[in-house]
């Protein structure tokens, strides 16, 4: 028999979900926090979504500098992951205290994280308010990725990188590459 909940106190049973560093840069101030809620949202243009709450600090970097970063990293970084999402910028300089190396960006201003095994410069499109979160929409107009860790079609090399995946309230994982499987449906 299943369990049957009307009254969420935390929803986040869709996890397991791949961490990325989301940040802007505006003006003199640029600040990364981890998110596991971000997705794809259209091939034609590209666009890509990440949601982030109102309380944040890279929320309203994001809203003045029309543009932000999004950044993925294998499982190793696991601990710069942790740190970036449970500290705030509001008490602390996180790229300072956590040492994170920066790249710069070929068309936006805001920086990329340099141990992102690719990350995608995106150009604000649009932002609507969800509930607690709002969804920045943006264009990918540039793909920084690391040599080597996709295949042709763009598929993931799992034997050369272990992406971080988050499973809620601090847990982390990563895949099992020998568990791949290419299924073409008959």
């Amino acid at each position: 028999m299943k369990k049957i909940s009307s009254q969420l106190k935390k929803f986040q049973y869709f996890y397991p979900y791949t961490v990325a560093l989301v940040g802007a840069r505006s003006e003199a101030q640029t600040n990364f926090m981890s998110c596991a809620w971000h997705t794809a949202l259209s091939f034609e243009p590209p666009l890509f979504g990440v949601l982030v709450s109102k309380k944040r600090f890279t929320h309203q970097l994001i809203s003045k500098a029309r543009e932000f970063t999004v950044n993925f990293l294998a499982f190793q970084t696991v601990k710069l992951a942790a740190q970036m999402g449970r500290r705030s910028a509001y008490d602390m300089d996180k790229l300072k205290e956590f040492q994170v190396k920066l790249a710069p960006s070929t068309v936006i201003q805001s920086p990329v994280i340099e141990e992102a095994y690719v990350s995608f410069e995106c150009k604000l499109a649009e932002i609507r308010a969800f509930g607690d979160h709002d969804l920045f929409a943006g264009e990918v107009l540039a793909v920084h990725e690391r040599e080597k860790c996709f295949n042709a079609e763009g598929v993931l090399n799992v034997r050369k990188i272990s992406p971080l995946l988050y499973l809620g309230n601090d847990f982390y994982i990563t895949i099992n590459p020998d568990a791949l499987q290419h299924v073409v449906p008959d």
